[in-house]
């Protein structure tokens, strides 16, 4: 079994590395790096600890990190009632004319993931991602590949989502990113008109978390069941209340609050999906929270 938590440890943090977010945008630090400042990874790597997985996953990571470079692609750790999963984030802005697509992945991680889908790398996508189970590692097939394109005409940076399965392409998800101090409107906006939100009875505090003042930006996805919400650049402190409001498991939770002052040089990015009854009662169905391999 792979010692994860001595791996997470050792994710040390370089001079070098750049702070981006996770949509690989820059952003500047909240604070210097302390002597003993870890990267994001060190989270991930925990994460793998509570889920009890094997080396299959450290293989996988190894293969996409050489792949498509060293703090290159983004990470995300979702949980929720069925348990964790893993997605990553494949960014190249350039469209068409990437230097890396699909089929490059694939041809990465053959050894590591059973996928057969037959993506189409000439579309203009800007990202794609996968999202992997610990079923996946153990052979279960890849039966999905999530691409991104971008969505001109819309007054805010946005983009659609589209799932790849042996069935084709369908549409899943709308993303709208909003400034967090002068969009806010917007964003109240955004969030009410919604067949997923009642008109009434609903304290949009419950969505908008006051501990959440200070996120940058804020993400409204539309999805094919339920809405989600996502707080981009934040603190550590803030991840920390993030993750114990969304029932992560403890030995993650402890590992950063260990760790704070390690990890807070980074700002950082959640998101979770919600259902809200007719009587305004807002309840969280999914987490995720974002990193750097």
């Amino acid at each position: 079994m792979t010692d994860w938590n001595t791996k997470a440890r050792s994710q040390f943090a370089r001079p070098a590395d750049a702070a981006l977010d996770f949509c690989l945008w820059p952003y500047d630090r909240p604070r210097a790096p302390s002597d003993d400042a870890l990267r994001t990874s060190a989270l991930l790597y925990k994460s793998f600890e509570t889920a009890n997985l094997g080396p299959e996953m450290g293989a996988l990571t190894d293969a996409i990190r050489n792949a498509f470079g060293r703090l290159a692609t983004v990470w995300g750790m979702k949980w929720g009632a069925e348990g964790p999963s893993w997605e990553f984030y494949f960014y190249d802005y350039a469209r068409d004319a990437r230097s890396h697509g699909i089929g490059d992945f694939l041809a990465a991680t053959k050894g590591h993931l059973d996928c057969k889908l037959t993506p189409d790398d000439t579309l203009p996508y800007f990202m794609f991602s996968i999202e992997v189970t610990p079923s996946h590692l153990r052979g279960a097939p890849l039966d999905q590949i999530d691409i991104y394109m971008g969505n001109p005409g819309s007054t805010v940076s946005s983009g659609i989502c589209y799932g790849l399965t042996d069935a084709g392409y369908e549409m899943r998800n709308f993303y709208f990113f909003f400034d967090a101090i002068i969009e806010a409107q917007q964003i109240h906006d955004k969030l009410t008109e919604s067949i997923h939100l009642p008109q009434s009875g609903l304290d949009l505090r419950d969505l908008l978390w006051p501990e959440m003042d200070g996120a940058e930006t804020i993400v409204v996805a539309n999805k094919q069941k339920r809405d989600g919400l996502y707080f981009s650049r934040i603190r550590a402190a803030q991840l920390a209340h993030f993750l114990a409001k969304l029932g992560f498991p403890q030995d993650l939770q402890d590992f950063l609050a260990a760790h704070h002052d390690a990890l807070d040089h980074h700002l950082y990015d959640v998101g979770w999906d919600f259902a809200c009854d007719r009587a305004g009662v807002v309840t969280p169905t999914k987490g995720s929270f974002y990193g750097l391999i």
